[in-house]
C-alpha cells in the first residue's frame, strides 16, 4: 500500500496542530518552572514542521501518482485487520479511555493486536497483562501521571 506524500504531509501537520491544541488544555503543575504543555507543544511543532517538509517535497516532485495505491498490498487478511485495529483501536480508545480505564483498555488493545499479529494465546496471556501492569505502575505511581483506573478502580487503588 502506498499513500501519497500529498496526503501524508498535511495529515502530519494537522496531527501536530491537534497535539498543540490538546496541550493547551493540560492543567498546570504547581511548583514546576515549565508547564505540562511544553513537551507536547514541542512535539506538535515538530509534527507540523515534518508535515510541511514532506508536503513541500511532494509538490516539488510533482504529481502523477495516485493518492492511495492498494495494488501492491497483497498481505493476508489477518495482517490487514492488524493494521486496521492499530488505528481503529486508538480512535476507540479516545472515547473509552476514561470510562473503561487505562489498564483494561490497554490489555484488550494489546491482546487483540498481538493475536492479529500472530502471537500465540499463551504468549498473549502472559505478555499483555504484564506489560500493561508495568506501564500502569510505572506511569501512575512512578511518574505520577494520572491514568484512569476505570472499571478496575477498586482493585488497583
Amino acid at each position: 500500500m502506498k499513500i501519497s506524500d500529498r496526503i501524508t504531509g498535511p495529515a502530519l501537520s494537522l496531527f501536530g496542530a491537534a497535539v498543540i491544541v490538546g496541550a493547551t488544555k493540560l492543567p498546570t503543575v504547581p511548583g514546576v518552572r515549565f508547564g505540562a504543555d511544553l513537551m507536547p507543544t514541542l512535539v506538535g511543532i515538530g509534527f507540523i514542521g515534518l508535515g510541511i517538509a514532506i508536503s513541500m517535497g511532494a509538490f516539488i516532485a510533482g504529481g502523477g501518482q495516485k493518492l492511495v495505491d492498494l495494488s501492491e498490498w497483497h498481505v493476508p487478511m489477518r495482517k490487514k485487520l492488524a493494521a486496521f485495529w492499530t488505528l481503529a483501536g486508538l480512535v476507540l480508545g479516545i472515547f473509552l479511555f476514561e470510562s473503561v480505564g487505562f489498564p483494561l483498555y490497554a490489555f484488550i488493545y494489546m491482546a487483540v493486536l498481538m493475536l492479529l499479529m500472530g502471537a500465540s494465546w499463551l504468549v498473549t496471556v502472559i505478555v499483555s497483562p504484564t506489560v500493561v501492569l508495568l506501564l500502569y505502575v510505572g506511569f501512575s505511581k512512578g511518574l505520577l501521571v494520572p491514568l484512569p483506573a476505570g472499571l478496575l478502580g477498586g482493585i488497583l487503588s
